[in-house]
């Protein structure tokens, strides 16, 4: 709350631990705080002006309705909210009766009082986040919480498991753990191999944390840290800072993707926003070897159906462009018998660009074949990336052999794919 609105905030409470906790917190988020121990001190202090009052309902000599009835008469425009630990029917219809703006059970969610305190006086009630802010460790929050109240936060256990079952409930903006918590190295890395960038895992640490805060910081790549005694102020544009960080990354990120897509006429767009990165054997993006297809989990859904192997270490490769002319024919014969004695007992064909089927292609193509099933019955040849003409005549040349013919396909291994789906969009 900046400091040319601060408002008079009143809080009537005769339990003392209370009456501090309720004056630490809602004095760290800007209000100017004064206290009472109960209605009486409370009465004789609303000469001085308040803009709200936050009162217990149940204190020794005078209730909290009574006060509130009193409070209205003598100090009208501020507005008066109430707290019980017995919340009942009656107390409730009689505050609303008498003019109390709200009405709060303990133990309270202080930030929902604050919202409601800042609603009431005109403040903007909203998050500084368009989302929430996932804080690792219920005594985490409740250290930082005056300093984080403008924020829609939620806390969990430093466990792995409790923190991704939050990550993926809740889709954090920004996360904020204790760089000393042993948990918090496993914690960023769990987060990462979510898919999650370390640019919206910031840490909390004190000198006394320093190496651990260092190698987080420089050795698994966290954003950033705050200092465990920083103000309100500094906390807040920390976390802002991360998620414009965040966002301005994948702009930059979605302007690269779209002008490779623009060039790719096999790029396809689909709900998420993501396009193939890894276009195997196209020259607009970095592919393994000339044949991954896929890498991760959206990758997939490309045009270029995967031919999926299941090991890339048990596939021979080779590559077929331009014109076959009988002058070739024995260098390409010794590729394919070559991976054939090596003990590669699936074969696999590149001929993205080849311009036309030469008859030296087919006994190429049915040779390799027949020594292929004689070293391995169950052996497979695949001929890829056949332009449309190509692989219809090349499918007719070579029934009865173990050649299988394909138009535009990538390669992938069967267990990277498995891991992420097999659905096609």
């Amino acid at each position: 709350m900046a400091e040319s609105t601060r408002h008079r905030l009143l809080i009537v409470d005769d339990e003392t631990e209370i009456r501090t906790t309720l004056a630490q917190y809602f004095g760290g988020l800007g209000y100017a705080v004064d206290i009472a121990a109960d209605a009486s001190e409370a009465l004789a202090k609303l000469e001085h002006g308040f803009d709200a009052i936050l009162s217990d309902i149940k204190m020794p000599g005078m209730s909290g309705i009574d006060f509130l009835q009193q409070a209205r008469r003598l100090n009208p425009e501020a507005g008066v909210f109430l707290i019980t630990g017995f919340a009942s029917l009656d107390t409730m219809i009689e505050a609303k009766q008498w003019g109390a703006i709200g009405y709060f059970r303990k133990p309270l969610r202080l930030i929902e009082v604050d919202s409601q305190l800042r609603a009431f006086l005109g403040e903007d009630t909203r998050s500084l986040l368009d989302g929430c802010l996932l804080v690792v460790g219920p005594g985490l929050l409740e250290q930082l919480g005056p300093r984080l109240g403008r924020f829609q936060t939620l806390s969990c256990e430093a466990e792995e498991a409790a923190f991704l079952k939050t990550v993926d409930e809740q889709h954090p903006k920004v996360v904020l753990a204790d760089a000393a918590d042993p948990a918090t190295p496993a914690l960023l890395q769990a987060y990462q191999k979510l898919g999650r960038e370390g640019n919206s895992f910031l840490l909390v640490s004190d000198d006394g944390a320093l190496e651990a805060a260092s190698e987080l910081l420089f050795g698994r790549g966290a954003a950033g840290c705050i200092p465990w005694d920083a103000p309100q102020e500094v906390f807040e544009q920390a976390i802002k800072d991360a998620v414009e960080r965040r966002a301005a990354e994948k702009l930059d990120q979605q302007g690269r993707v779209e002008a490779l897509a623009n060039r790719c006429t096999f790029a396809k767009a689909y709900r998420n926003g993501y396009y193939c990165l890894s276009q195997g054997g196209c020259p607009y993006g970095p592919y393994r070897g000339g044949w991954i297809a896929i890498e991760g989990k959206e990758f997939q859904k490309c045009l270029k159906r995967p031919l999926l192997v299941e090991s890339l270490e048990a596939v021979g490769f080779v590559s077929w462009t331009g014109r076959l002319e009988v002058a070739r024919a024995p260098e390409l014969r010794r590729q394919l018998l070559a991976l054939v004695r090596d003990g590669k007992a699936e074969l696999i064909v590149d001929a993205h660009g080849l311009e036309a089927v030469h008859p030296a292609l087919f006994e190429i193509l049915t040779e390799a074949s027949a020594e292929l099933v004689k070293l391995h019955p169950e052996g497979i040849l695949h001929v890829i990336n056949l332009a449309e003409g190509l692989e219809g005549e090349l499918r007719e040349g070579l029934v009865g052999t173990v050649v299988r013919c394909y138009g535009v396909r990538m390669v992938d291994e069967r267990r990277v794919f498995d891991r992420w789906g097999s659905r096609f969009d």
